[in-house]
Parts: structure tokens; sequence; C-alpha cells
């Protein structure tokens, strides 16, 4: 039933397509082990409750990546334009106002922004504008106060505004840098 939105939230965590399928699959096995006793959806939500086990799983992973980078020394590879241009499956119905290579274009530029965030605050927007779950839902999911979901939202958004400001109309980019502001 929910199998999209956790595939969508599993790509923004991983930003890489086959991560993400890693960890889709390890989110689905971690539902089923947890059987009938660990629907104890919090709040009654099951998607959340998903969310709470993907947010989990990626932690877990991350660990696993931190150990094994100070074990091997490894270097923390920068991202590519690979993961950056992976299909994270946020694509909107098309807009027939809207011309098709513009909305291509918007799609691989938010993408790459998005991927760019900040690990948490790509995890909280996401989980609220994307999945349009509640400030304390994702504070529970991700085990952070509801303020700092608050906090975490506006500098995404921030950022998002910023990276994304060609995409606006020109008279919002003129009156934006009249206010000193981009």
């Amino acid at each position: 039933m929910y199998q999209i939105d956790v595939y969508r939230f599993a790509c923004a965590l991983a930003r890489d397509a086959r991560e993400a399928e890693d960890l889709f699959q390890e989110t689905w096995l971690r539902a089923v082990k947890a059987g009938p006793s660990g629907h104890d959806f919090e709040g009654g939500n099951p998607k959340a409750w998903l969310f709470t086990i993907a947010a989990n799983a990626h932690r877990d992973v991350l660990r696993k990546k931190r150990i094994r980078r100070l074990f091997l020394r490894e270097r923390r590879a920068s991202m590519t334009d690979r993961a950056a241009d992976a299909d994270l499956g946020w694509d909107a119905p098309p807009d027939s106002r809207v011309d098709a290579t513009a909305r291509a274009d918007f799609r691989m530029c938010l993408r790459r922004a998005v991927t760019r965030l900040p690990g948490r605050e790509r995890r909280v927007f996401v989980l609220k504008d994307i999945e349009g779950l509640r400030h304390e839902e994702i504070g529970r999911i991700l085990g952070i106060p509801e303020n700092t979901v608050r906090t975490l939202l506006h500098r995404a958004v921030r950022k998002l505004r910023r990276e994304l400001a060609e995409f606006r109309p020109a008279h919002e980019r003129e009156q934006a840098l009249e206010e000193g502001r981009t």
C-alpha cells in the first residue's frame, strides 16, 4: 500500500538508486519481522511507522559505513552526477501550460538541490514537503524535537530557494534582489 512512498523516501535518504533499493527492501523486511506485534503504528499512522523503520535502517547503514571508514581510512566520496540524477520518483503529472523541457530541467535541478542538502535537512524536507507528514510525526520518526524539525525545514527551504532562484518568475527574482535576498 505504501510501497511508492517508502521507495521515494529511501531514494531521498540514500541519494543512490542501488542503495535506495537495498534500503527499501530492508525496510519491508524489518516491517515483516516485526509482525503483528510491531504494528503499533505510532499515532495510528502506518506510513509514519514505515518511515521510522526506513530512517532507522538508513542510520544503521550510515553507522556501518562510518565504522568501515575508520578501519579502512577511506576518504568520503563526493556526490556524483549519477547520484544527483537518480530517479527519486518525484515526477509530477504534466501540466499542459508548462513546457515539457522546462519541467524536465526543473525536476533535474530540484533533485540535485535536494541531494545536496545536509542529511538531516534533506530527511525533514522530504518527509514534510514531499510526503506530507506533520512536524510532530517527523520528530517522532527521526527522534528529534518538533522545534528542531521546524528549524531544519526552514534551513532546507531557504537553501533550496537560493539554489533554484533561476526558476522564479522574473519579477520575483528582481524583488528578491532589491530586498537583498536570493
